[in-house]
């Protein structure tokens, strides 16, 4: 072993950190449910042998996690959150933007969930839901690109999250949304389409779901991922080549 290499002792590990993984283990078990209220800060500290200081800083870092949500006033407290799935998908998110990824590889995972997405709709999805997203289309259709392209980009993010919720399994809308928001990032910087592409897959996509047909409508996925990926490519080496004549 090299002798320049050492660790120093171990240390206990803090009183917060405990609180923390207790609340978490209760949220596995089942015992606390969303938005269930915890234990007040004096009861926490004399149930755990702690000070109150180490109790509110625990419950900081909870709500930081997006874990538990804190609430000012007589009827207030410390109450386990309605939903984590957007903390949790930030979480993801967070961790992808650190990690190093080409192209290929975003749209090799967007082809992966989605196209279970797809199935699931085709399965699952009822008339109304399959409506809904073609009214989504519909106003797309009618934004001008070029002079509201963020406005257009959003409604085009409304209607990935219609479609995942279509599938109805909360694990796919959690897993996909990292995904779309850094395509949602890519696309604007690459900027608007000359056609409008877009549009018109998006409407095949709803024909393949109205009858059910998961081949086609992956099929038509799959066109559309590969199009925006030659896209993006093309408006990369467009920003580099401006960039190397200034």
């Amino acid at each position: 072993m090299d002798a320049r290499l050492k660790f120093e002792p171990a240390k206990t590990r803090r009183a917060f950190d405990d609180i923390i993984e207790q609340v978490r283990d209760r949220l596995q078990s089942g015992d606390l449910r969303p938005g269930e209220k915890l234990p007040s800060e004096r009861e926490f500290a004399e149930q755990l042998g702690v000070s109150r200081n180490t109790v509110r800083e625990a419950l900081r870092m909870l709500e930081i996690s997006g874990l538990v949500t804190l609430k000012k006033g007589h009827t207030g407290g410390a109450f386990v959150a309605d939903s984590t799935s957007g903390a949790v998908a930030r979480g993801i998110l967070d961790g992808m933007t650190l990690t190093q990824y080409s192209l290929s590889d975003l749209t090799e995972a967007r082809i992966g969930v989605e196209s279970l997405i797809i199935q699931k709709v085709c399965e699952r999805a009822t008339e109304a839901e399959i409506d809904a997203l073609e009214e989504v289309v519909e106003r797309t259709d009618a934004i001008d690109a070029t002079t509201r392209w963020r406005d257009k980009m959003m409604v085009h993010l409304e209607f990935h999250q219609k479609l995942t919720d279509a599938a109805h399994n909360p694990i796919l809308s959690i897993l996909n949304r990292p995904l779309m928001e850094l395509t949602h990032d890519l696309t604007l910087r690459v900027g608007p389409a000359a056609d409008d592409y877009i549009i018109e897959s998006r409407y095949r996509l709803l024909a393949a779901l109205r009858k059910r047909d998961t081949g086609a409508a992956t099929a038509e996925l799959e066109w559309y991922l590969s199009k925006l990926q030659s896209r993006w490519i093309e408006g990369t080496n467009r920003t580099h080549s401006a960039a190397d004549s200034v």
